[in-house]
């Protein structure tokens, strides 16, 4: 029989280096400290990151280079632990990404957000303003990025459902309009290629009000042979603390088990 869904690990989250990191205790060291003492088997840290090989970054990317990132090394090692270092970049959509393909090895994980979309005039058009047109380019990111030329195994889709997807309204309501054929389609190919699927403690607080359309895109991964790990996404020390509850229901509600976990290669 297989275990239940191990909920002791973070491979997405941030640390100072990070610019939407206000907390100055939030270092490499700390975190990884604090992830030992909770028991945790793996935390890989994902600082923003925008290559300086990439043209077109935003303002606020721009200083969170690789070397700004891989600052962070030589991150703290621990018995028992796998101490790991990625990185978090971004999709702007037309196969445009934030790290040259060259660039993936210097990472052990790459986090790929395909719903920044509170970044209007950079991940997001302007004229995108409706449920029914934010679920069409969110099917159509999806599937350019599933079907990047990057090594897909060691990849991350984040945070598929957070509220950042649309900010002016509910997100089940976007995903309730998605394709359900296309849907299937590309999470075949993520889970034919590798990549892990995200489970954020901030991307189900439309749960409780439409459980249905909250779970149905992770529902559709699962099918599809996807496998999925947690992430706190924490900006602060104290967010770690506060992702072991809201996984544990999500993974529960999905029936998931160790053998449906992601791990980094």
């Amino acid at each position: 029989m297989s275990k239940p869904f191990s909920v002791l690990h973070d491979i997405h989250c941030h640390s100072f280096l990070s610019s939407c990191c206000s907390d100055e205790t939030c270092t490499a060291e700390n975190v990884f400290k604090q992830a030992k003492e909770m028991g945790y088997d793996t935390l890989c840290l994902t600082d923003h990151l925008w290559d300086s090989a990439v043209p077109g970054p935003s303002n606020w990317y721009a200083p969170q280079d690789i070397p700004h990132v891989l600052s962070a090394k030589p991150v703290p090692q621990y018995e028992g632990m796998r101490c790991l270092l990625g990185c978090e970049t971004e999709y702007t959509g037309n196969g445009h990404l934030g790290l040259a393909k060259e660039h993936f090895d210097l990472f052990d994980f790459v986090v790929i957000p395909p719903n920044h979309m509170h970044m209007v005039g950079f991940v997001r058009p302007e004229d995108v303003t409706t449920p029914a047109q934010m679920a069409q380019l969110f099917t159509e990111r999806l599937d350019e990025i599933s079907k990047l030329d990057i090594p897909m195994e060691k990849v991350g889709i984040a945070h598929i459902t957070c509220p950042l997807l649309f900010r002016e309204g509910k997100v089940c309501d976007v995903v309730k309009l998605m394709d359900e054929d296309k849907l299937h389609e590309i999470f075949a190919r993520f889970a034919a290629r590798g990549a892990g699927i995200e489970l954020n403690r901030g991307s189900f607080k439309e749960l409780d009000e439409d459980p249905e359309n909250a779970l149905r895109l992770y529902r559709i991964a699962k099918a599809e042979g996807c496998k999925f790990y947690c992430s706190s996404d924490s900006h602060t020390m104290e967010g770690y603390k506060s992702m072991g509850a809201i996984i544990r229901r999500i993974a529960d509600l999905l029936e998931l088990t160790e053998d449906d976990r992601y791990i980094i290669p």
